[in-house]
């Protein structure tokens, strides 16, 4: 019985994870003062990708004016 038990988690386990792929998730990107915005994957590496095409670093001097302006563009205040 404990068996059938295991068995039948498992399954429900694997079948959600099949499911569900991991690049349709989102967990939110958040900036204290700001508050956070749902971010996928693509969409964070999109904003991210437009922030350096438009001149900003991963510098540590930048760092702020980059992650504000991937929370504005995950926000949808940035045209892509």
């Amino acid at each position: 019985m404990h068996r059938l038990i295991l068995m039948t988690i498992v399954a429900a386990g694997a079948a959600t994870m099949i499911s569900t792929p991991s690049s349709a998730q989102t967990t939110p990107f958040c900036i204290a003062g700001r508050g956070c915005v749902p971010a996928t994957n693509e969409s964070y590496n999109a904003c991210f990708q437009l922030a350096l095409r438009r001149g900003l670093t991963v510098s540590r001097g930048d760092l702020h004016n980059l992650n504000s302006f991937i929370y504005q563009c995950l926000a949808g205040k940035i045209p892509r």
